[in-house]
């Protein structure tokens, strides 16, 4: 099932009845980032759909103009390092408030941020801590969770 605009951002997953059990739909899960394929065939399809639907995004703003406007490598390593603060760090905790990965992808290493800046929003994407990996992709505001909001309901309905 393929949700959004592949050539943008998408959202894509797949139930494999072999690797599902009657309690969990298991399968492959993945986003389209600027017509890129980032995926997990890890994926526990309930777990990433609801967990998507509980992003701080789907509900709040994420505007962060200072970080919008930064080069997208240095924004990366904004975003990683509030969300997956170093243990010698003086944070107090981690900041999820960017973080828009499913837990498939995030648990694999691939990180994806939303910020918002006015009319504008950016996906940022990266592969743990490796900076040639990291892209961005600009979208319309609330383009991304109207993306995942149809993902969620027609997983529901499937």
């Amino acid at each position: 099932m393929l949700s959004g605009n592949p050539d943008k951002f998408a959202v894509w997953y797949d139930a494999v009845d072999a690797w599902s059990t009657p309690k969990f739909a298991n399968g492959c899960f993945g986003f389209f980032i600027g017509e890129e394929f980032v995926w997990s065939r890890r994926s526990t399809l309930g777990v990433d759909m609801h967990m998507l639907s509980q992003l701080h995004c789907m509900n709040h703003s994420v505007e962060d103009v200072a970080l919008f406007e930064r080069p997208v490598n240095a924004a990366y390593s904004e975003l990683c390092s509030r969300t997956f603060p170093d243990v010698d760090s003086d944070a107090t905790g981690n900041d999820f408030t960017h973080l828009v990965s499913a837990e498939s992808l995030s648990d694999d290493g691939h990180y994806f941020f939303l910020v918002e800046c006015g009319q504008r929003a950016k996906l940022i994407y990266g592969f743990k801590d490796e900076p040639n990996s990291v892209r961005e992709i600009l979208l319309g505001l609330g383009e991304f969770q109207s993306v995942v909001r149809d993902a969620i309901a027609r997983s529901k309905a499937a």
